[in-house]
């Protein structure tokens, strides 16, 4: 089965977009030891959305659906331009902090803690779709998480 919500785009969403999941992870009977890793993934991406999308009016839904040790979870933003985040440049970690260009960092990092990571848009709809999968077995996990979400 799977869980669904609509949040505004706006970056007040968030604190509800981690009630959600908290919500659903209970629900679809999800390790809420994978939630640090999908709240941080979810955080990166929604923030992504509604910083490089401000001129969509719709809302993103987030669908999380439990699989055998994670979890699936597509977010779906309509009214959009695409942007394939499994095709932007990782950020450079061996440079020196001073010699960084400023951004890429969230997305380096949550493709080394997730399993997957698959992005499709439709240009009928002007719809992105990502969709990521989290399991136990899977990479890394953020430092000092923790299930409340500490990161």
């Amino acid at each position: 089965m799977t869980v669904e919500r609509a949040f505004a785009r706006s970056f007040d969403a968030l604190p509800a977009i981690v009630a959600f999941t908290s919500e659903a992870f209970a629900r679809e009977g999800v390790d809420p030891a994978l939630r640090p890793d999908v709240d941080f993934a979810l955080e990166e991406l929604f923030t992504n959305m509604v910083k490089y999308s401000p001129s969509g009016d719709a809302s993103v839904t987030i669908d999380v659906t439990g699989i055998a040790g994670g979890v699936e979870v597509r977010m779906t933003d309509t009214g959009v331009e695409p942007f394939d985040v499994t095709q932007a440049p990782d950020a450079d970690v061996t440079l020196p902090i001073e010699a960084r260009r400023p951004g890429g960092l969230g997305l380096h990092l949550i493709r080394r803690l997730l399993d997957s990571i698959d992005y499709e848009y439709r240009q009928d709809l002007r719809q992105s779709r990502i969709t990521f999968r989290k399991t136990e077995g899977g990479p890394g996990t953020l430092p000092g998480a923790t299930e409340t979400g500490g990161r």
